[in-house]
């Protein structure tokens, strides 16, 4: 997959040569970056992937931060907006995927999908202090929270399908993997720990076969309970728990 990722780069680079260009030199141009990509060891290969994997990551994360950044200019808003899932969740779920061994990105990533909760979460409630708080997950403040209540590592194994379930689900027990296997239609169902089966379920469609018992809030509602515990669970989008406790 790295190495084809590559080869779309160069070629990339070789179809966008201008129309007044030569015919001879652009295929002597195309013959001398095939010769120079296949010279490359195994391991040179492998680090030009990984950087073009990084420069596509960095600039998901700088779309996905200018985006924030301009909610909350006028964030909490005059009018209310109802909650719902984030547009950056498949967006910054590309990402996981691209930097999965990357754990500077992937704090970067958890940064803005926290910041992106809060900001709706203003936008719903007209709470200017979630706006702040937005503002200081965007900034890369450690995020300050009590432990987390028992219910989120609690919910157990649930399958997410898109169809019929035949055969054993498809389980990896690795998020990054699950994910990319089920979003690009792949894999058609997966078993995993919650909230992952209906976090998949929510944004990308398909029906969580196991009902499993509601979780207990505490008197709080699902939104309250997500603020406390997203933080805590940088690894999740807060929608993945928003959906698995309930409000999807």
């Amino acid at each position: 997959m790295r190495l084809l990722l590559v080869l779309a780069s160069l070629l990339w680079g070789v179809g966008c040569t201008g129309p007044h260009s030569n015919g001879g030199l652009w295929a002597q141009q195309n013959i001398e970056q095939e010769g120079a990509l296949f010279r490359l060891t195994d391991a040179q290969r492998d680090d030009q992937a990984r950087a073009f994997e990084a420069r596509l990551a960095d600039e998901t994360l700088a779309s996905e931060r200018a985006r924030i950044e301009a909610g909350l200019r006028s964030c909490p808003g005059l009018s209310r907006e109802p909650l719902a899932l984030s547009p950056g969740d498949r967006v910054r779920d590309t990402v996981r995927v691209q930097a999965a061994d990357d754990a500077a990105r992937l704090a970067t990533v958890a940064q803005i999908a926290l910041a992106d909760w809060r900001l709706r979460r203003a936008r719903a409630s007209g709470d200017a202090g979630l706006c702040d708080l937005a503002r200081s997950a965007l900034g890369g403040a450690p995020p300050a929270h009590a432990a987390p209540p028992p219910l989120a590592v609690a919910m157990g194994e649930a399958t997410v399908s898109r169809g019929p379930i035949s055969g054993r689900p498809w389980s990896s027990g690795d998020y990054a993997v699950d994910v990319s296997v089920y979003a690009s239609g792949a894999i058609d169902s997966v078993r995993a720990v919650s909230p992952l089966p209906q976090y998949l379920a929510a944004v990308y469609g398909g029906q969580v076969a196991d009902r499993l018992p509601p979780a207990d809030l505490g008197g709080r509602t699902v939104e309250e309970v997500v603020d406390d515990l997203a933080p805590a669970f940088p690894e999740w989008e807060p929608d993945a728990l928003y959906v698995a406790l309930g409000a999807g």
